[in-house]
């Protein structure tokens, strides 16, 4: 009886220890290459909604944006000015703060400037200081909202010629 246990025991053991030698038929995935998201762009054209109606006599703004070396991005404001003086007039240099989103100081007061590929929204960093878009505009106008991109260049039959 003893032989029989001894060699029961002897044998879980060899099971176990081969066991733990053998290869697994498992494959084991490779790992995941670390990807890094591709750098937003967003330099280019973004208007006010009412662009697309700027036949039929609209009111419109559209923002430039530029991109500079030194992760900052230099915006120019302007607005529709062949039928009367332009509503909204701005330049402005805003600093990166992370991916797709630029801040500026207007009158003291952080603007943030978010783009996510398709458009651009302004809006003040603390919604009690959203009065400091009004002071770039006239006539009740503001820089607050959501502009879309567009592919081309402004209507230069329309635009402020401001530099």
């Amino acid at each position: 009886m003893y032989i029989l246990k001894s060699m029961i025991v002897s044998g879980f053991f060899l099971l176990t220890l081969s066991s733990c030698n053998q290869p697994t038929s498992k494959t084991q995935a490779p790992a995941a290459a670390t990807e890094t998201a591709p750098a937003l762009t967003i330099d280019g054209n973004y208007v006010t909604a009412e662009y697309d109606k700027r036949r039929e006599g609209f009111d419109w703004v559209g923002v430039t944006i530029k991109s500079e070396q030194d992760s900052s991005i230099t915006i120019q404001v302007r607005s529709r000015a062949d039928k009367k003086k332009p509503t909204c007039i701005l330049d402005k240099n805003a600093t990166k703060i992370k991916e797709g989103v630029y801040q500026a100081s207007l009158q003291g007061k952080n603007v943030l400037f978010t783009f996510d590929g398709t458009s651009l929204t302004i809006a003040p960093e603390k919604s009690e200081d959203d009065g400091v878009l009004n002071y770039y505009c006239s006539g009740g106008g503001s820089l607050a909202g959501t502009y879309k991109r567009i592919a081309e260049a402004l209507d230069a039959t329309q635009v402020d010629s401001l530099k």
